[in-house]
């Protein structure tokens, strides 16, 4: 990843974490719910994988869990 990518991985984390929290789940709770693997879950929360690029259904039903708009993720791209 390029300078820029690694930061919006980053960003995008930091928001994953923060309504994670906002909601009293944890990182489990969240991966089970969206059906994918723990590892898979952390490594976007941990920034280490870009959200924004992952499937639309994945990204999708992790916003559904944790109720967030995947525009609030999207918007990150043209800052």
């Amino acid at each position: 990843m390029n300078e820029r990518r690694d930061r919006l991985a980053v960003k995008e984390g930091q928001i994953l974490k923060e309504r994670r929290q906002e909601l009293g789940f944890t990182q489990l709770e969240v991966a089970t719910e969206s059906g994918v693997e723990l590892q898979q879950y952390q490594r976007f929360e941990y920034g280490q994988r870009r959200f924004t690029t992952c499937r639309m259904n994945l990204g999708l039903r992790i916003c559904m869990v944790l109720e967030l708009d995947p525009y609030d993720l999207l918007i990150l791209e043209r800052n």
